[in-house]
């Protein structure tokens, strides 16, 4: 154990501390950050509503009822009583002019905006609606109450689907882009690593003193810490900038859960991926011919991806979508997105976590004999089947 974790600090400190890592991680950082701060100007809302004069000589008496639309409608409007110039004209800061008589306003604007034209139309039906109410010798309050108590009950026959939160989507298709790219990233960086090792032959150096598996295992945890920093260098500061820019609050999104989706799913994901791009790198000894074996890799990566973003919106509970979370290169893109429609029981996350357990002893055997088969081959492209059957 103390050699393995040798060897996982020594990855870990030359990959982090190298000025390549250092010098885009920095860039990375410094873009999300500064981008949060310029940005900031142009997405903050400058907090004063949209001032709307109303005539006080004819129509001061729709300002109550303009007020209580707005409010209902949530829109952001300042009504305020004013002596209408003899030619309507707006003011400085001024969104529009309100002239009566009540029954029949008329509203002056630059530009049209339906969004204050629905709320005069409203508040000048709710006027009128009182004073005839009132001239009936009825009680506009009791029949306003009575009108807003009227409303419909809408069930849903048969299967009404899921409900979609677009936090909860975000914080899913969040962890598995993230994922996606951090695994290929990690891959990539123990694949070079390793046929780097091969071609310079520093490698047989190393078996002299140290098992394949103790080795390939050594790599993998460094690397796997190293990917964990590099996570973190890119989610921290995305957080704080969707902090920053106000973003966290209009998309709700969970940011327990982001986290915990992404800790335990990158874990995961990570031991069954890397482990065995890590053996299958063993199989070449040029970096040239890294694509040969990376290619199929990549595609056993971004075909769950692709399932997990397309499939999963259009059928998240179906049958297919439902054998596909169980398996266990499937799993990690699979789960999350499924969660972020809740149309996944918590049995069969368990269960997909528990397959995936499972799988990763097989996987780290395989890629074991792989590695310790083709390490020390030091000719041409080594055939899986070749590096499996020798010892």
């Amino acid at each position: 154990m103390s050699t393995l974790w040798l060897i996982a600090r020594r990855e870990f400190r030359v990959r982090t501390l190298s000025k390549a890592s250092l010098i885009s991680s920095g860039i990375m950082i410094a873009v999300i950050v500064v981008g949060a701060i310029v940005a900031k100007p142009f997405l903050a809302d400058d907090g004063e509503p949209s001032l709307v004069q109303v005539d006080t000589a004819t129509a001061a008496d729709l300002v109550p009822y303009l007020e209580a639309t707005a409010e209902a409608q949530d829109a952001d409007y300042a009504f305020e009583e004013a002596d209408a110039p003899a030619e309507p004209a707006l003011g400085e800061d001024v969104a529009g002019l309100i002239l009566g008589p009540v029954e029949s306003p008329t509203l002056y604007v630059e530009d049209g905006d339906d969004t204050l034209t629905g709320i005069l139309q409203a508040a000048t039906q709710a006027a009128v609606l009182d004073a005839q109410v009132t001239a009936l010798g009825g009680d506009p309050a009791e029949v306003s109450t009575a009108l807003a108590a009227s409303a419909p009950t809408v069930e849903t026959l048969g299967d009404g689907g899921s409900s979609f939160d677009s936090g909860e989507f975000f914080a899913g298709f969040a962890v598995i882009l993230i994922l996606f790219f951090v695994l290929i990233q990690s891959s990539s960086v123990i694949m070079m690593g390793v046929v780097e090792e091969k071609s310079s032959r520093v490698v047989e150096i190393l078996l002299a003193t140290v098992k394949p598996a103790t080795l390939l295992g050594g790599k993998v945890l460094g690397v796997g810490l190293y990917a964990l920093v590099q996570a973190a260098a890119m989610i921290v500061p995305l957080l704080f900038a969707s902090w920053y820019l106000g973003l966290l609050g209009d998309l709700s999104i969970g940011v327990g859960a982001l986290l915990t989706n992404f800790s335990i799913w990158f874990v995961l994901g990570f031991a069954l991926f890397t482990v065995f791009f890590g053996g299958l790198a063993a199989l070449v000894s040029r970096q040239e011919d890294i694509g040969a074996v990376t290619t199929p890799m990549m595609l056993l990566m971004m075909v769950p991806l692709y399932l997990a973003i397309y499939l999963v919106p259009s059928d998240p509970d179906g049958p297919l979508t439902s054998i596909l979370t169980q398996v266990p290169f499937f799993a990690p893109f699979m789960v999350p997105m499924r969660a972020a429609f809740g149309a996944i029981a918590p049995w069969e996350i368990a269960l997909a976590i528990g397959l995936c357990v499972a799988a990763i002893p097989a996987l780290v055997w395989v890629a074991g004999r792989v590695y310790a088969g083709a390490v020390l081959n030091t000719g041409g492209r080594m055939k899986l089947r070749d590096a499996l059957a020798r010892r």
